[in-house]
């Protein structure tokens, strides 16, 4: 029940900070959010920075588990990169520019643990994903993944910019751009073909 209860204000918190931003929202916002006492919430977290912790905390656990089960359902390498940047800009279209320029404004600690967390996790799922997209020939095979994995480094660095937390709307067009442009840095003309067939699909669905 506890443990219930502590998700409820993580995910209920997670709304109103991707919405409003952090400074703004206060414990008192988050406990009517949550139909809840103050008092409950400090049961669970010792003040908003921590609370901000564990909702990255939780953030990131739910993209190690869209990672494991995407590499599952997927056929091979360039449709599991596919998928993972329509993960990602999915999520960046619910977070308001506010949050990402609070986050680094305000709780700089916070942001290095989402750096941190990039470079555990995500480079080396880009990395692993390049060798395995080269191996079955839907990548150029004279890729050096270590310099690509340099510029998705570089694209993930724009998307922290204080210039990026600009707009909703000019966020999700960027990150689309920025995926594409990587994309098609990686395919041979054996994966520029199922890039096209995948995309298609997709739209199609849309």
């Amino acid at each position: 029940m506890n443990r219930s209860k502590k998700n409820i204000i993580i995910e209920k918190s997670i709304e109103l900070f991707f919405a409003y931003g952090i400074q703004h929202i206060t414990m008192d916002d988050i406990a009517e959010k949550c139909g809840i006492s103050k008092k409950t919430i400090y049961k669970f977290f010792e003040n908003k920075s921590d609370l901000l912790h564990h909702i990255i905390k939780s953030q990131v656990e739910k993209l190690k588990i869209f990672i494991l089960e995407n590499k599952a359902k997927r056929k091979h390498a360039l449709e599991e990169l596919i998928y993972f940047f329509n993960y990602i800009s999915t999520i960046s279209q619910t977070i308001s520019p506010t949050f990402g320029k609070e986050l680094k404004k305000f709780h700089s600690v916070n942001l290095i643990e989402v750096l941190k967390f990039k470079n555990a996790i995500v480079t080396p799922f880009v990395k692993e994903n390049i060798n395995r997209g080269i191996q079955e020939g839907l990548y150029k095979k004279d890729l050096n993944a270590d310099e690509i994995c340099d510029s998705f480094d570089s694209i993930a660095k724009i998307i922290f910019s204080d210039e990026f937390f600009s707009n909703s709307e000019s966020n999700k067009n960027s990150i689309t751009f920025l995926n594409s442009l990587f994309l098609y840095r990686l395919v041979s003309v054996k994966g520029l073909k199922e890039l096209h067939k995948i995309n298609t699909t997709i739209n199609n669905n849309i």
